[in-house]
C-alpha cells in the first residue's frame, strides 16, 4: 500500500514539475487539424517536455469538464461568460456559407445569409458553439433556419452539402473539400470568437501557468499558429 501511495505522489510530482508536467488542454474539433498542433509545437520549442493530455469536443462539454476539474485549459467558442471561469478572447474568425458545388449561388463570391432563407440547412446538434451562432445569425438575417440534417462535426456536415442534402455555416476548412463552395456573407457579419478558459481559484501548476501566458500571447494570432 504505500509503494502504491509513493507512485501517486511520485505522479502528482511529475504532473507539476516545471520542465516536465502535464496539461490537461480541451479544443473544439474545427481547432484539431492545423491550430491545436501547430500551437503545441512552438510551445514545446521552450518547453520540450511537458507532456499534454488532448481532449476534443464542443464548448458546452469542454466547459463542464473544465469546472469539474479534468481540464486545465481550453478553447471554446462562444467564450463563456460565468464568475467562476477566467476567460480571454484570442481570436475571432470568418464563417462561410457553404453551397453544392452546383447550387443557385455558387458563381458569387459574396451573399446576403436572407439570401439562404428558402434553404433547407445542415447544422450541428443542439448545444454545439456553432448551432447557436447559426440560429442568432439566421435570426439576425429575418428567418428560422429550415434544419434537414444535425450532425457532430464539421466535416460530415460538409460532406452533406457536397450530397446537395442543403447549405451550412463553417468555420474555414483545414482543407478545401470538393464539391462545395465556401462563400462570404457580407450581412449579417457572421463570426464566432474564439477564446482560452480556466477555471477561477483553481491551482496551476507551474506548465499550466507556463501554456496559459503563451495562450494569452497569442491573443490575434491564433488562427495564424
Amino acid at each position: 500500500a504505500l509503494e502504491g501511495v509513493g507512485r501517486a505522489a511520485e505522479a502528482v510530482r511529475a504532473d507539476a514539475d516545471p520542465a516536465s508536467g502535464k496539461v490537461a488542454f480541451g479544443f473544439l474539433h474545427t481547432l484539431g487539424p492545423e491550430t491545436v498542433p501547430e500551437l503545441i509545437r512552438e510551445f514545446r520549442v521552450e518547453h520540450p517536455r511537458v507532456r499534454f493530455t488532448l481532449v476534443q469536443n464542443y464548448g458546452e462539454w469542454l466547459i463542464e469538464r473544465l469546472r469539474g476539474g479534468e481540464l486545465d485549459l481550453c478553447l471554446a467558442s462562444p467564450v463563456p461568460d460565468a464568475p467562476d471561469l477566467g476567460v480571454k478572447r484570442l481570436a475571432e474568425q470568418r464563417l462561410r456559407l457553404v453551397v453544392p458545388d452546383d447550387h443557385r449561388l455558387a458563381a458569387r463570391k459574396r451573399v446576403r445569409l436572407a439570401e439562404a432563407a428558402g434553404e433547407a440547412f445542415v447544422t450541428l446538434e443542439p448545444g454545439y458553439g456553432m448551432r447557436r451562432i447559426t440560429d442568432d445569425l439566421c435570426e439576425q438575417a429575418g428567418f428560422k433556419p429550415r434544419i434537414a440534417f444535425e450532425g457532430e462535426e464539421a466535416e460530415t456536415l460538409r460532406g452533406l452539402v457536397a450530397a446537395g442534402l442543403g447549405v451550412a455555416l463553417l468555420p474555414p476548412p483545414a482543407v478545401p473539400r470538393p464539391g462545395v463552395v465556401e462563400l462570404t456573407v457580407s450581412a449579417p457579419r457572421a463570426v464566432r470568437e474564439i477564446g482560452v478558459a480556466w477555471k477561477v481559484g483553481h491551482a496551476e501548476t507551474p506548465p499550466v501557468a507556463a501554456f496559459r501566458r503563451f495562450l494569452l500571447g497569442r491573443r490575434g494570432q491564433l488562427l495564424a499558429a
